[in-house]
């Protein structure tokens, strides 16, 4: 079977860009547009081969899917899931307008599992309003010639909108539930690793800002996960290089101080008697005694 040409069509109440070549087996975009439905249209997808994610931009109508019936509005956003029929039509009084993006691909439904979305919640109420997903779904139809860098550029903006939404109602969900997309055991590894390359300039803020969670559930992983807090970590962490330093090296306290993050090396010293119950230089000087010792 031949390959479906692209199509691109724009009349009053209706542009959109059909058949989109494919250009990458990860996430591809099939179809978009935008659409003011005319009072009570209907469209009957019996079974869908890709998802379909439709941004109301005004107006009201109704979908129903697997038996149920979703009363919808301006800034809901509702998916027509791949291989679920399903129904919907504008209201009669007050037809809605949309906005539509057709994808599929090996990542769409781990990527739409990130949103909300799926047939067994196939409509949400937008976290910011859908007009701002206008100039991205308009840069998708903008680029109707056929370049191979209006293809590449397709993809782009694909991504683009399923990012922002991710993003947006994922803000909302973890403000609510403190939860978030990655397992405890992937930040936490995240944290050490960025730790390991910044340990000399960072803060317990910046560890959480890198990795995407709030301070308090950065805290809350490390104590479970390593039994100490991240500022305690990151100290220690300190310490440990300028144990090294000091027992490897001819660096000057002051030079090792600021080397580890420290700009006060009174503060240095005094952080690292806590931790050693002696001052940096008489620990020198005790690893050099002892070393003097065990050569004898």
């Amino acid at each position: 079977m031949s390959e479906k040409q692209t199509t691109y069509k724009n009349v009053a109440g209706f542009r959109c860009l059909r058949n989109i070549k494919r250009q990458t087996n990860d996430l591809y975009l099939v179809h978009c547009g935008i659409q003011q439905c005319p009072p009570d249209y209907t469209y009957n997808h019996k079974i869908p081969n890709e998802h379909h994610l439709h941004f109301i931009l005004s107006g009201a109508g109704v979908l129903e899917i697997g038996g149920k019936r979703h009363i919808l509005k301006t800034d809901d956003i509702f998916l027509i899931p791949k291989g679920h029929p399903i129904l919907y039509h504008a209201d009669h009084q007050n037809p809605w307008e949309y906005m539509w993006i057709t994808f599929d691909g090996e990542m769409a439904e781990a990527y739409l599992s990130y949103t909300g979305l799926s047939a067994e919640t196939p409509a949400i109420h937008s976290q910011i309003p859908n007009q701002l997903y206008l100039p991205m779904i308009r840069k998708i139809l903008d680029t109707n010639q056929l370049t191979f860098a209006n293809e590449i550029k397709r993809v782009g903006y694909l991504y683009e909108i399923l990012s922002t939404l991710i993003e947006m109602q994922n803000s909302l969900r973890t403000s609510r539930k403190n939860q978030y997309d990655y397992s405890i055991d992937t930040y936490v590894d995240y944290a050490l690793q960025y730790i390991k390359l910044n340990y000399d300039h960072i803060r317990v803020q910046d560890i959480a800002d890198y990795i995407g969670i709030n301070r308090s559930y950065l805290t809350s992983i490390f104590k479970k996960q390593l039994h100490v807090s991240p500022q305690e970590y990151l100290m220690r962490y300190r310490l440990n290089i300028a144990v090294h330093r000091l027992t490897a090296t001819s660096q000057s306290i002051q030079e090792i101080a600021t080397s580890i993050g420290y700009d006060n090396p009174l503060t240095f010293s005094k952080i690292f008697k806590q931790e050693y119950g002696m001052s940096p230089r008489h620990f020198r000087e005790e690893k050099k005694k002892n070393e003097k010792t065990e050569s004898i």
